[in-house]
């Protein structure tokens, strides 16, 4: 009769052998230090950092799914957090809707975004450079339909209706339930992109991405599984932006249809860790957020615009360098220690 300990060992071979594993199980180990992390960490400030990490690493999986996978350049992916975040407030504060019901309504009205923008740009073919462009177009149209909408609060913005603390608002005095509720959300979103990966679906995006007129050739309905990409990413996204909005308790137009808070939140993290890699927006998302904090707090107050110039700097130097990403890294110390193990083995 097998024993737990030779169960235990078996897996963990298994495991070992496979990469895309590999890549699961060190993501849910970051996961486990950062959810251990209120034990260590009491001050408030990094506490905040530590939760939008954490949600930044989801909202860098929404758009590795589309851009990673499915090779779609939408570079205004904050569109579909900026709606979640508009939906989810208005849900709140006007109607009276629990965000635990928003959050996912929120996914569901960024989807319908998805849908039309994949619309918009199959119909007249709008591809690559041009996909890009038409995306951050429709930002600075929506910024601008926002700042006139005095329903979502035009330019002012809105802040979320605050109650007594109470998990059916969301609104909590510790923030510690608001990093539970993060990792949660990061949980469903790997497992989510796992299983699209390792399936047809998966297979095809990839496709897509590799070379789409070849992949059309081969009878793969591109323009279906590009949309799907997209309405996948949009509603991660949505949900992401929905959580956002309740966490921080406000929301304005500049704030969310902003091209350099999409770098930071969603690119930044998929790009540093490796693009289209499992792990990738979880290795690039413990980096990015507190490496934008350190910039941020040794260099805003030399000049206006340094930190931004010192940010990008950093990311050009990341892609060039480390191509793949820190998964790309990883990848070669882990293919070195696997070829070492089955060698010992034979």
């Amino acid at each position: 009769m097998r024993t737990f300990k030779n169960n235990l060992k078996d897996f963990l071979i298994e495991t070992f052998m496979d990469w895309d594993k590999m890549q699961l199980l060190i993501s849910f180990v970051v996961l486990l230090l950062i959810g251990l992390s209120p034990l260590v960490v009491k001050s408030p400030y990094y506490m905040g950092i530590i939760i939008l990490t954490t949600l930044y690493i989801f909202l860098g999986i929404s758009w590795n799914i589309v851009a990673g996978f499915a090779g779609q350049l939408l570079i205004a992916h904050i569109i579909f957090l900026a709606v979640g975040a508009y939906t989810t407030i208005v849900l709140n504060n006007t109607y009276g809707v629990s965000p635990w019901i928003g959050l996912p309504l929120a996914g569901v009205v960024a989807a319908i975004l998805g849908v039309i923008v994949s619309f918009i740009t199959l119909r007249y073919g709008l591809k690559m450079d041009y996909f890009a462009l038409f995306t951050i177009a429709l930002m600075v149209a929506l910024k601008t339909l926002f700042q006139k909408w005095k329903f979502v609060g035009g330019a002012v913005g809105m802040w979320v209706r605050l109650n007594n603390p109470s998990w059916e608002k969301m609104i909590f005095k510790a923030k510690e339930p608001y990093l539970y509720i993060a990792l949660g959300l990061v949980v469903i979103g790997l497992l989510i992109q796992y299983r699209i990966y390792k399936s047809k679906i998966g297979k095809y995006f990839l496709a897509i991405r590799e070379d789409e007129d070849a992949a059309e050739a081969l009878g793969i309905n591109t323009a279906f599984y590009k949309t799907l990409a997209v309405v996948i990413g949009a509603a991660l996204a949505g949900v992401g932006g929905g959580f956002y909005v309740m966490y921080v308790n406000f929301v304005e137009p500049l704030q969310v249809f902003n091209l350099g808070l999409n770098v930071e939140i969603l690119m930044a993290a998929p790009i540093i860790g490796g693009l289209g890699s499992l792990a990738g927006p979880v290795l690039g998302g413990i980096l990015n957020k507190p490496i934008v904090e350190f910039i941020r707090g040794t260099l805003a107050a030399e000049r206006s615009g340094t930190s931004l110039i010192v940010y990008g700097t950093f990311l050009i130097i990341s892609i060039l360098f480390m191509p793949q990403g820190v998964t790309g890294v990883f990848y070669k110390i882990y293919l070195k220690l696997r070829d070492r193990y089955v060698k010992e083995e034979l």
